[in-house]
């Protein structure tokens, strides 16, 4: 206790019973008296006075300022508040600005998709040996060019500034996990476990010489005094392939299967072992900045152990996080659930971009390595658990093409900006000159004689081990050695990551010199991804010619026309079914030879065979007899229609009047069979009954299953080539039938066919003339046809009949799909609800055909035609779009066959004739039929002759469309 009368401290004292402060004594333990001072704040709460007192100072000072703005507004002056305002405000504006360019950073990559939308339309029609990479790369050097060039910046180019300097490591995370497991999954299994000794010889040992040889060179050769670390980083960056380009080329020109695996699985390994070198001399190259915790010197045994430790720790992670996919994509097993399907979508997505995290920041292993693994293992044993594989497919390839357009812009960018830019060379010219130029292309050629070298150097070893080899592959593998995504990606790391560390480096010169070496290393690394990619992946091609690596030329010859005629024939099928439609019994053989040149080949024999095949695959309840007295004056010809060796006929001049009437009178009986199996066909699920109450609850829920049972008729007449699936036709008949379900679910009956005309006489209409005319100058412009004037009004006619036709043929479909699923099992009776449903239908049925009755019978007859012509047409092309789905053309083989059905579809939709060149009359066919021996006219046709003389007779009063 402090002994001193009124001492402020005299309930607190020191050990010694003396107060501090009244004897003015310096205490002898210093670490005991700061020690008191700290107790006597505590518990006096000095601390929270001062606090208290420096925030009402602060209120106080605020209410001041407000008080004084208040009265500079009225008059005052205020000049200390007006700087305070202007320095929130500054500070408001500085803010402000940095929201809105992060806010930038969406605009880039968007805008580099919606750039690659347009690029790939352009070299798809007119430029398809121009890789879509390469220009986009050319796109991206162009924005990064005009960053420091164009005064003031645009948003563009601000988004542009902030992606450029995203750091490496993230480069890396967003963009190599979703490039890398396409290829993985893509890749075939068993040739690939068989040239698994092949590929590891060309990933391990010829990367590493790649980037040694590669490293001399731009050690001993460039003149710019990089370090052996650096000149070795820059080996390995360029030792990645990419095989995109190439792989798709080698599956439009069909290569053989070894080259295939060649390209794609040696890619895939090389990647993940560049990667593992990159890693360990940029370590060693970091090193050099001489700043603590950046870097790590790696001597040789330390840098084997890494090298082991990297790849097989990747490859284990891999095969963890694939297993753990397999055991995912196991449970998520509702084949018929889509929500399913999306979830097994997401785990590989997420399996992908996780095996890649934990192996390279968690493990510090390969990341690319662990996403191969994992990519395989899921393809090898998760391929038969995935519900939809065509949806895996379809959302893979999307995220290849997202990932590839915005890394090569990416690229491109820093590629243009390092090449124009003068910060590294202090103002005294761009740091990529003249003599750069000349390098790159040194390098270029220097990289392409460095593979080859490799490639035959183990020629020996790689062509007796796994799945073989010859020279003429080597040789193509060794020019198809691409640069691309994995080597950009690597390289912008390595200048984003050496801008990040030598930030801390007090010396701006040795600054400098680092960023310098390491903008030119991306420089060259961009120039070469560029060079490769116009000039080896445009050259392939003939390359895989000469070289005679893909089928050979007659062969292959024999093979696409065999599939042409296997075409025909399954077209001449399709036609017909479709003369088995009363909608189309009056359609002339004639209008089909001339818009459908192939069926100029057609003979009596072949398209007698295609009846009798129709007849084969029909089942007997459901087999119509097709109308083809339209067909067969055209077709039969007595010096060379003969029967089949198989028939017996007798001799025409002997044939006598009993045998005609013998052939007469089973013709007839087949006839009544026929309309017996057709009337008790029809006879399904047409019988009501009457006794069950009306129930309108009913009705509308049988009306909206109607509607529902209509959507999808049409999309399967889209499927079928029936219903084009694009422009303003389908948008109105579906329209149609939202309006109609609106309706149904409020007690309306059916009215599709009014919601439809209202739909197509709104906007639509006049949209549609304008696009209609739009395709018609396009289309003529690029055919270099003729001048033709386009007819207005023939164009609203044949919108009219086409959405009649397709509105018929829709409402019959739906109507059995309906009567079929409504039957009572057991008996073929149906509800007065469901009457009611099939009884409005009907009725719209009759309004389309008042509308066709309306018209002009020639046009309607013409439309008619063309649309028969149309449908072909798109059926022959389903076939070769089916034959490239299941492997057995080629997409390039495909797409030649497709351009040329294009044109003929072209000329059906801009043909005017009522009439064509050669087509008979009437008197002509049925003189003609009359003459062809009844032994021609088979079992299947037997009654062409009386149906000609009955479309004879009736021809003026025959109904367009029949309801």
């Amino acid at each position: 206790m402090c002994l001193k009368k009124n001492c402020p401290l005299s309930n607190l004292g020191n050990s010694d019973g003396i107060c501090c402060s009244c004897e003015r004594k310096k205490p002898q333990n210093h670490k005991g008296a700061h020690k008191s001072y700290r107790d006597f704040i505590v518990r006096t709460n000095i601390d929270l006075i001062v606090i208290a007192f420096f925030i009402a100072w602060l209120h106080a000072d605020t209410v001041r300022a407000s008080e004084t703005s208040t009265m500079a507004v009225d008059g005052g002056s205020g000049e200390r508040e007006s700087d305070i305002d202007s320095l929130e405000v500054e500070a408001g504006h500085d803010a402000a600005e940095e929201e809105i360019e992060t806010a930038y950073a969406v605009l880039f990559p968007w805008f580099i998709e919606i750039i690659g939308v347009f690029v790939y339309y352009a070299l798809s029609r007119w430029c398809h040996q121009i890789p879509f990479t390469a220009i986009m790369f050319l796109i991206g050097f162009c924005i990064g060019f005009c960053v420091d060039r164009v005064k003031p910046r645009n948003i563009l180019l601000e988004s542009s500034y902030i992606w450029t300097n995203i750091e490496g490591e993230l480069i890396i995370l967003i963009f190599l996990p979703g490039l890398l497991y396409l290829d993985s999954f893509n890749i075939d299994i068993h040739l690939f476990l068989q040239s698994f000794l092949q590929l590891v010889v060309f990933a391990f040992p010829m990367v590493l010489g790649g980037t040694a040889l590669t490293a001399l060179v731009a050690y001993y050769i460039f003149p710019y005094g990089w370090s052996f670390d650096l000149c070795m980083t820059f080996g390995s960056i360029l030792s990645a392939t990419d095989p995109v380009a190439v792989a798709v080329l080698l599956n439009e020109l069909g290569a053989p299967p070894r080259l295939k695996m060649h390209i794609s699985g040696e890619s895939l390994m090389n990647d993940g072992s560049a990667v593992v070198f990159y890693t360990i001399f940029s370590s060693r190259f970091f090193y050099e900045f001489g700043l603590d915790g950046i870097g790590e010197e790696i001597g040789w045994g330390k840098g084997f152990a890494l090298f082991f430790r990297l790849a097989f720790g990747g490859a284990a992670i891999g095969l963890a996080f694939g297993i753990g996919t397999v055991f995912i994509l196991f449970h998520l097993d509702r084949r018929l659930s889509g929500e399913d399907s999306v979830i097994q979508v997401v785990t590989t997505i997420s399996a992908a971009y996780l095996s890649f995290f934990t192996s390279e920041i968690l493990a510090h292993c390969s990341g690319i390595i662990a996403v191969l693994f994992c990519g395989v293992t899921v393809k090898a044993f998760g391929e038969t658990l995935l519900n939809n594989l065509q949806l895996t497919h379809h959302f893979w390839e999307i995220t290849e093409h997202l990932l590839n357009a915005l890394l090569f812009a990416l690229g491109g960018s820093v590629w243009g900006e390092i090449i124009g830019d003068q910060t590294y060379t202090e103002g005294q010219g761009r740091l990529f000159a003249r003599q750069d130029w000349g390098y790159l292309a040194l390098l270029y050629v220097l990289l392409m004689v460095i593979r080859m070298f490799l490639i035959y150097s183990f020629y020996p070893i790689t062509k007796r081990i796994g799945i073989g080899t010859n020279w003429k592959e080597s040789l193509f593998a060794a020019y198809g050695g691409l640069r691309g995504a994995v080597g950009i990606a690597l390289a912008l790391s390595l200048h984003a990551e050496t801008i990040h560390f030598t930030s801390s480096i007090p010396n701006e010169s040795a600054q400098m010199s680092f960023r310098t070496s390491t903008a030119k290393v991306f420089g060259f690394t961009g120039g070469i991804a560029f060079l490769t990619l116009f000039i080896n992946a445009t050259t392939c091609g003939p390359l895989l010619i000469k070289l005679g690596l893909v089928t050979p030329t007659e062969t292959r010859k024999k093979v696409l026309e065999n599939y042409r005629q296997h075409m025909i024939q399954f077209t001449l099928v399709e036609y017909v079914k479709l003369m088995t439609e009363d909608r189309f019994q009056t359609v002339d053989f004639m209008v089909m030879k001339e818009h459908i040149p192939f069926f100029n080949e057609i003979t009596y024999d072949k398209f007698m065979i295609a009846v009798q095949k129709y007849k084969d695959i029909t089942p007997s309840k459901g087999y119509l007899e097709p109308s083809i007295e339209h067909v067969i004056p055209y077709l039969y010809e007595p010096e060379t229609s003969h029967p089949s060796n198989d028939e017996k006929v007798s001799p025409g001049l002997n044939e006598t009047i009993t045998d005609r009437r013998s052939i007469l009178k089973s013709s007839t009986r087949r006839d009544s069979v026929a309309n017996i199996r057709k009337n008790r066909r029809r006879r399904v699920a047409t019988v009501y009954d009457l006794n069950e109450v009306f129930d309108e609850k009913e009705v509308r829920e049988e009306r909206m299953i109607f509607v529902h049972i209509l959507r999808a008729t049409y999309h399967r007449l889209i499927e079928h080539g029936e219903l084009d699936s694009r422009g303003f036709m389908p948008y109105s008949m579906f329209r149609s039938l939202d309006f109609a379900s609106d309706a149904a679910s409020k007690g309306m009956p059916l009215n599709d066919w009014d919601a439809m005309q209202a739909v197509s006489n709104s906007w639509v209409r006049p949209a549609e003339k304008l696009l209609h005319r739009l395709f018609h100058w396009k289309e003529v412009f690029k055919r270099k046809h003729k001048f033709r004037t386009f007819d207005i009004d023939f164009m609203e006619i044949f919108v009219q009949v086409r959405q009649a036709l397709v509105f018929t043929r829709a409402h019959e479909s739906a109507q059995n799909i309906f009567k079929r699923e409504f039957v009572s099992v057991g008996s073929d009776a149906l509800t007065a609800a469901e009457k009611n449903v099939l009884d409005e239908s009907k009725m719209q049925m009759v309004n389309a055909d008042k509308l066709l009755n309306s018209l002009d019978k020639d046009d309607v007859q013409v439309i008619k035609s063309h649309y028969v012509c149309q449908m072909l047409l798109n059926k022959s092309a389903y076939y070769f779009e089916k034959l490239a789905r299941r492997g057995l053309i080629t997409e390039r083989e495909a797409g030649q066959f497709l351009e040329e059905i294009e044109e003929y579809i072209f000329d059906v939709l801009e043909c005017r004739e009522i009439s064509h060149k050669h087509e008979m009359s009437l008197d002509a066919k049925k003189k003609m039929i009359s003459s062809i021996p009844s032994y021609m006219l088979r079992g299947s046709v037997n009654n062409t002759k009386e149906r000609a003389q009955v479309v004879a007779a009736d021809v003026d009063t025959a109904q367009p469309l029949p309801v």
